[in-house]
């Protein structure tokens, strides 16, 4: 069991969301537009086939990766968490920004933060199947989306008037470190196709009824769990200058 975890169920196993390229660029097309996708033992599929394609295909190439994946189960409300053990996640290298820093664990001596893999007020559980397989299916979906990541990632540096395209990455290029270790205002950003959940207090506060649950996995209703907070962190983004009201509405869309 990880330290300090609070689990009362660990498991570990591998995810391959993609089977072959072929299949990738269908269910990243179908990704993108939002549209469903079958989920079987973490492998994905879709039956749609005409969805336009996508300017980056030629980069979605050995997706055929598994992941090494950790999923944690709690004996009260809790919603299952699921991390990434194997390939880490190098930050500034491979460390996308749908992570939940908030919700880390340490693993041999490793800080692993929890995947972003939905948004508690989003995802509707259903009574067929354990809560820890529905989570695990949506971390297949996760992941396929952080390899497309992973695979569109580019250099970006940033400068006093904004941020600069470096270079774009190219067809089967390994991302190393060295690339940015000579400058701290080196960073990578990728595409991460489909809509994402709210994730600023304005947005769960103008999706989220009250009596649904909440978005912070607790399994708890929103007006006795995070409501409150948000709404403190909300005025007082409103009360902060024009500046830091700008800064928050950018991050909110990271």
């Amino acid at each position: 069991m990880p330290e300090k975890s609070e689990a009362s169920h660990a498991y570990i196993g591998f995810i391959r969301p993609f089977s072959e390229d072929a299949i990738a660029v269908k269910v990243v097309r179908a990704l993108d537009r939002d549209l469903p996708v079958q989920v079987d033992a973490g492998r994905l599929d879709v039956s749609e086939s005409d969805a336009p394609p996508l300017p980056f295909e030629k980069l979605l190439t050995r997706t055929a990766l598994p992941f090494l994946v950790l999923a944690l189960e709690f004996s009260d409300s809790r919603r299952p968490r699921t991390y990434l053990v194997d390939p880490p996640m190098v930050p500034r290298v491979s460390d996308c920004e749908h992570l939940r820093l908030d919700k880390c664990i340490t693993v041999n001596g490793v800080v692993l933060p929890a995947l972003c893999v939905y948004s508690g007020s989003l995802l509707k559980f259903t009574g067929d199947r354990t809560h820890v397989e529905q989570v695990l299916d949506q971390t297949a979906i996760y992941l396929a989306k952080y390899l497309v990541w992973l695979r569109t990632r580019r250099l970006y540096r940033r400068t006093a008037t904004g941020i600069e395209l470096v270079r774009e990455r190219r067809t089967g290029e390994q991302a190393i470190a060295a690339a940015l270790q000579r400058s701290n205002d080196l960073f990578w950003r990728g595409y991460w196709p489909g809509t994402c959940a709210p994730s600023s207090p304005a947005g769960h506060l103008a999706t989220i009824r009250p009596e649904n649950e909440c978005w912070c996995w607790s399994g708890k209703c929103y007006g006795e769990c995070c409501r409150d907070e948000d709404q403190k962190r909300e005025r007082a983004v409103r009360a902060a200058p024009f500046v830091n009201r700008l800064m928050a509405a950018v991050r909110s869309k990271i």
